[in-house]
């Protein structure tokens, strides 16, 4: 089964993005619920929504960087502070990688924007 993430959109289509050790990364997380609690605690993410990261953001996400793909950060949901900077580093060609086809939902798609 596959792993899915969700990052944190504004409705104009931006994705929260920071720099964590001169780097941009979009902070992700396992589930919709571990975001919304972030979003509690961050100040920061007031305006920005749990979105699934499907394969249309990705493609989005792919350029996103100047030109470089996006990098990841899996925030830690068990983490009471929710600090975005403290998570485990994924890189986009690891979020990427081609898995099982599975069938299609009904769930509207995500429609990503540039970081």
């Amino acid at each position: 089964m596959r792993q899915m993430f969700y990052g944190m959109r504004r409705a104009n289509g931006d994705w929260f993005a920071l720099e964590v050790k001169g780097e941009i990364r979009v902070p992700v997380f396992r589930s919709p619920e571990g975001a919304w609690r972030a979003r509690a605690k961050n100040p920061e993410l007031l305006l920005f929504r749990p979105a699934l990261l499907d394969g249309r953001a990705l493609d989005d996400l792919a350029t996103a960087d100047d030109g470089r793909p996006a990098a990841f950060l899996v925030v830690d949901e068990e983490d009471p502070a929710a600090v975005l900077t403290h998570g485990h580093p994924l890189e986009f060609r690891t979020a990427r990688r081609p898995r099982r086809r599975e069938p299609p939902t009904t769930a509207p798609h995500v429609r990503a924007a540039a970081i």
